[in-house]
């Protein structure tokens, strides 16, 4: 029993000349955890913000805002053409080469064929032979040039008749007045003879 109360003595003693140590070990322990603990929480507070950055209108990401934007140009694309199409006069939209990519059936009816023929390159197939090669060259010095399309000239109908017309083309530029493509109008003068 004698040997029981040493060992309690001497732990006792040691207690006594570590609690300091202890004490001053757990409030660097305990500052070192809350320095942790505020370091991680300004983290998440500024990913908080960097994600509110990233979430125009009220909550939603980035790639939805896209998605709408582009959504509206599609709507706003669709409403061109719709417009384009149901002209009373003939309209067709060609790339930034002048290829055509799209017509409406006025153009079609213009010049008595189909939208598969006339599309491309094709709808010169029909101008009149001995005015060919004036509007070819019209159209190439527009396309490279900085210039629109105006042109009175022939096409050459299926039937064998001759179609007199007026050809307008506008040029359609980007934001940085690239050129994208033209926009066309082919107007029926009289009949065809």
């Amino acid at each position: 029993m004698e040997l029981f109360k040493q060992i309690l003595e001497v732990l006792k003693e040691w207690l006594g000349l570590l609690a300091p140590f202890g004490l001053v070990f757990g409030f660097l322990w305990k500052f070192w955890l809350k320095k942790r603990y505020e370091e991680g929480k300004d983290l998440y507070l500024k990913i908080q913000l960097m994600a509110e950055e990233f979430r125009p209108n009220g909550g939603s990401t980035l790639r939805d805002a896209i998605n709408r934007i582009e959504e509206k140009v599609t709507i706003q694309d669709q409403k061109t053409l719709a417009i384009i199409k149901s002209l009373p006069i003939g309209t067709w939209l060609s790339d930034q080469n002048g290829k055509c990519i799209d017509l409406n059936k006025t153009l079609c009816k213009i010049m008595g064929r189909t939208e598969s023929e006339i599309k491309g390159d094709n709808w010169s197939n029909w101008i009149l032979p001995s005015e060919k090669e004036d509007v070819i060259e019209e159209w190439k010095r527009c396309v490279l040039g900085d210039l629109n399309f105006d042109l009175e000239y022939h096409y050459v109908l299926p039937s064998g008749k001759v179609q007199k017309v007026h050809g307008i083309a506008y040029r359609l530029p980007d934001k940085n007045n690239k050129l994208v493509g033209f926009l066309g109008t082919l107007a029926a003068i009289g009949d065809p003879v």
